[in-house]
């Protein structure tokens, strides 16, 4: 879509998002007159998620509203960005839609990394897992940011569609110019399916690796019994389990269900769900990545990297509803409600993918660099082969 279609959608989005989480508290205490007692509730729910837990509560401390202004700047220009790569012709509406839904599912994820940052309360810039954990056991909720932009993905989506009917009308087409996308014409960064699947593996490549780093010591409690006729000293088999300093400074931002490799001790159940669970993650991202590549354009690297950074998102979201599916018994997770469950595991793996997502992003441009030369050589020679046999 053209520049100024996507503005005018991009800024009414943000205003009606920063309009509800500034506003929504202090008009219901005006109009309820609940007082005090408002700005400890989380009462308001849509079809499980909840509504009013991230807009603004306090705004005498920085940790109170920055995180909200983050988003919604960061809605805006990423909304902005996925409208302006709209064809403008036969626009892809489960494409958009899917691209859309990674932008505010990724500006929720850096919104909350803002929160620990500025609050004097907590030792360095991040939190472990653990600690992020007691901060929902605490609060009695998580993944706020995460769950405002899933109930508000309606907003964009909805106006999009609006404009894009509403733009074959003649005046409203003469008000707003052509509905031209920003790479309309362009030629595709890799135009065969061979070139599009050897993309794919090296955008993987980071995420597992970061599945065989992090993950396998997180969330593992799930252990079995030890044998009581048995005497061991094995330090593994008795003691709780301890991830390397560098390893739990970082576990707020690791997904703990992605892991590849068992524990020693660890039941075979809990293995194979957890195994499952990170296979569904790759196997989303793979077909993610694909896609992602096969509409590549030349000439817009960072839009490549941006929509990478999408499909890890939105990879990690899937292996959370898979976690959430999944029986108690069957994966080893923390022992809370099913509302509070799903922001947990919501938002460790939106943390995961907002801060991790730009490396398959990274790994696909390189590749399809490196892919794309390679094919124009292997096509070049072959037009010369062919001239000289046609000499």
């Amino acid at each position: 879509m053209n520049r100024r279609i996507s503005m005018l959608l991009a800024g009414g989005c943000a205003l009606g998002q920063a309009f509800f989480l500034f506003a929504y508290h202090p008009v219901r205490r005006l109009v309820l007159g609940d007082g005090p007692a408002l700005l400890v509730r989380h009462d308001r729910r849509v079809l499980g998620v909840d509504l009013d837990g991230f807009a603004v509560r306090d705004l005498g401390r920085p940790d109170g509203w920055v995180p909200q202004l983050v988003f919604v700047v960061l809605c805006a220009v990423l909304v902005y960005a996925v409208l302006r790569a709209v064809p403008g012709g036969r626009p892809r509406f489960g494409g958009t839609v899917l691209a859309l839904s990674g932008a505010l599912l990724l500006a929720s994820g850096l919104a909350e990394l803002t929160g620990p940052a500025l609050d004097p309360g907590v030792h360095g810039s991040t939190l472990s897992a653990a600690e992020w954990l007691a901060r929902a056991r605490l609060d009695g909720v998580a993944g706020l940011p995460e769950q405002f932009a899933l109930w508000t993905l309606w907003l964009p989506v909805l106006t999009w569609a609006q404009a894009w009917l509403l733009h074959r009308w003649a005046s409203v087409g003469a008000l707003l110019g052509a509905a031209d996308g920003a790479d309309d014409g362009a030629a595709p960064l890799l135009p065969t399916e061979r070139e599009r699947q050897d993309v794919v593996p090296a955008g993987l490549i980071p995420v597992v690796l970061l599945s065989l780093a992090g993950g396998r010591i997180l969330r593992h409690s799930n252990v079995r019994e030890l044998d009581p006729s048995s005497l061991t000293f094995d330090p593994e088999l008795w003691l709780p389990y301890h991830p390397p300093a560098l390893v739990d400074a970082w576990s707020g931002v690791l997904y703990p269900a992605l892991r590849l490799r068992p524990l020693s001790t660890e039941n075979t159940a809990p293995w194979l769900a957890t195994l499952a669970i990170c296979l569904v993650v790759l196997s989303v991202l793979a077909a993610a990545l694909y896609a992602v590549a096969a509409r590549a354009r030349v000439g817009h690297p960072l839009r490549f990297v941006m929509n990478c950074w999408y499909a890890t998102v939105l990879s990690a979201v899937a292996g959370a509803l898979a976690e959430w599916a999944l029986p108690a018994q069957a994966v080893p997770r923390p022992d809370l409600p099913d509302e509070q469950l799903l922001g947990v595991v919501l938002g460790d793996a939106v943390r995961f993918g907002a801060v991790w997502g730009w490396a398959p992003g990274v790994a696909c441009v390189g590749a399809a660099l490196l892919v794309r030369r390679r094919g124009e050589r292997t096509r070049t020679s072959g037009n010369k082969e062919q001239l000289s046999h046609a000499e």
